[in-house]
C-alpha cells in the first residue's frame, strides 16, 4: 500500500494492539494510528504504554526515515484521556503519579526518536491528544481541527513533561490561556500561536502530509536528523553530550557523500540522489 492509501484507511485489525496500529510503507516510512473510534480515539493507560513500546521499536529501525501519527476516522486525532479509567487508575495521588509517569515516558519516546515525527490532525486533538501532537516534530492539520487541554473541567493537573513540551512550542502565556480557559481553539488560532505548522482544507490533508513526508525522504538523511536534533537543543544550555552530538553531526555532513552529491547536483541543475535516500520514486511514499 502507498502512504496515501494508509493515511486514508483504517489500520488492519492484525496490526492494532491496545488500540494503537503500526504499519510500514516500505522500509522508510511508518504510520502509527490511534484506533479507538468508538471513543474518538481516547487514550487509555494501555494505549500510552503501547505508544512507548512502539516508538522504542521504531528507534531500532535503521532504515526508517519518518513517522506519521494519525487518528482513525475523521472525528478526532485523539479526544483526550479515557475517563472511564479514572475511578480505578487516577483516583488518588499515588495512582495519578504512576499514570502521569506512563504518559511522560510515551511522550519522551516520541521526542527521542532521532528521525522526524509528523502529526496528521483532523477533528479533535484534546488533552492527551494535544499533548501527543505537541511531542511530534511537525503538526499538519485540516480546518476541522480543534485543539485544547480542558483539564479544569476534570480537576486534574497537567504533568511537567507535557507542560514543558507545550511551553517550548507556544510559550507559558499561551499555555496558561489554554489551561485556564478550557477553550478548544480553532486550527487558525493554533497556527497563529505555533501549535500547528500548516492548515489545509480537509480534502488536502492527506496530499499535504504525503508531500511533506516525500520531501523528508528525498532530502539528505544526515541533514534531516541534524535538523531535528539541533532544533531540539535550542532554548536550553548545551550539555557535554550535546556538544559531542553536534561534532558528530558536523563530521557526518562534511565528511560524508551527501554533501558532494548535493553540490554536484546543484551544479548540474538536477535533483540530488543521496546514497541513503531512495525517495518517492521507488513507490515508498
Amino acid at each position: 500500500m502507498t502512504l496515501a492509501q494508509i493515511l486514508l484507511g483504517e489500520p488492519p485489525e492484525t496490526c492494532v494492539q491496545d488500540r494503537i496500529g503500526l504499519e510500514y510503507v516500505g522500509d522508510r516510512v511508518a504510520v502509527v494510528t490511534l484506533s479507538k473510534i468508538d471513543s474518538r480515539n481516547a487514550l487509555s493507560l494501555k494505549a500510552w504504554l503501547r505508544l512507548d513500546s512502539v516508538f522504542s521499536e521504531l528507534a531500532a529501525e535503521n532504515e526508517l526515515r519518518v513517522v506519521v501519527v494519525k487518528g482513525a476516522g475523521p472525528v478526532a486525532f485523539a479526544a483526550g484521556a479515557d475517563i472511564s479509567e479514572f475511578d480505578e487508575l487516577r483516583s488518588n495521588a499515588a495512582t495519578a503519579i504512576a499514570y502521569n509517569a506512563a504518559i511522560a515516558r510515551a511522550l519522551e519516546s516520541v521526542q527521542r526518536l532521532p528521525i522526524p515525527v509528523v502529526a496528521m490532525l483532523s477533528g479533535l486533538a484534546v488533552g492527551g491528544g494535544c499533548e501527543l501532537a505537541a511531542a511530534c516534530d511537525v503538526r499538519i492539520a485540516d480546518t476541522n481541527c480543534r485543539m485544547g487541554i480542558p483539564v479544569g473541567r476534570l480537576g486534574v493537573t497537567l504533568g511537567y513533561t507535557e507542560a514543558q513540551i507545550l511551553t517550548r512550542l507556544i510559550g507559558p502565556a499561551a499555555l496558561k490561556y489554554l489551561l485556564m480557559s478550557g477553550e478548544l481553539i480553532q486550527a487558525s488560532h493554533a497556527l497563529n500561536i505555533g501549535l500547528l505548522q500548516q492548515v489545509v482544507q480537509p480534502a488536502e490533508l492527506v496530499p499535504a502530509v504525503v508531500r511533506f513526508v516525500t520531501a523528508i525522504v528525498d532530502n539528505s538523511e544526515v541533514t534531516m536528523r541534524a535538523a531535528k536534533q539541533v532544533a531540539d537543543m535550542c532554548g536550553r544550555a548545551l550539555t557535554a553530550q550535546d556538544t559531542e552530538t553536534l561534532m558528530k553531526l558536523t563530521a557526518e555532513a562534511y565528511e560524508g557523500a551527501d554533501l558532494r552529491e548535493g553540490v554536484k547536483a546543484f551544479g548540474e541543475r538536477r535533483q540530488p540522489v543521496f546514497t541513503m535516500t531512495r525517495g518517492a520514486t521507488d513507490g515508498r511514499a
